[in-house]
């Protein structure tokens, strides 16, 4: 499967169970290409806002760049809304974290896949 197809799959399956969970849902599509910073998913509930950048990835760790994650940041302080990266590990679910769970190193934030499952939020906790 293409990785573009891949992603947006992912970020439909997450958009289904928060709206599954009573929160409005909207989907930006082509944010990864947008020339404007945006979270691929945002999630809005009683006043409430969470900005989700989604990765679906296989393997150990979750890379994201510099300033993908400064820009995001951003966007989400300039919206009132809470930013969380979701990673989708195959066959194993959602991952919800914080952008201070990762680490800075060269050119990317890192995290394991092994710390990221000791730090990570379940959905309910968060939402």
């Amino acid at each position: 499967m293409a990785r573009n197809a891949k992603g947006a799959n992912a970020e439909r399956e997450l958009i289904k169970l928060l709206d599954k969970i009573g929160y409005a849902v909207l989907r930006v599509a082509g944010s990864g290409v947008n020339p404007l910073p945006c979270p691929d998913v945002v999630a809005l509930k009683n006043g409430k806002i969470i900005a989700f950048e989604c990765k679906a990835r296989k393997g150990n760790y979750l890379a994201i760049e510099i300033e993908q994650m400064q820009e995001e940041i951003n966007w989400a302080k300039k919206a009132g809304a809470i930013f969380l990266i979701a990673w989708k590990v195959p066959f194993k679910g959602w991952i919800l974290l914080k952008p201070q769970d990762f680490v800075l190193r060269n050119k990317n934030y890192m995290i394991k896949l092994d710390e990221a499952n000791k730090v990570a939020k379940k959905i309910e906790d968060i939402l």
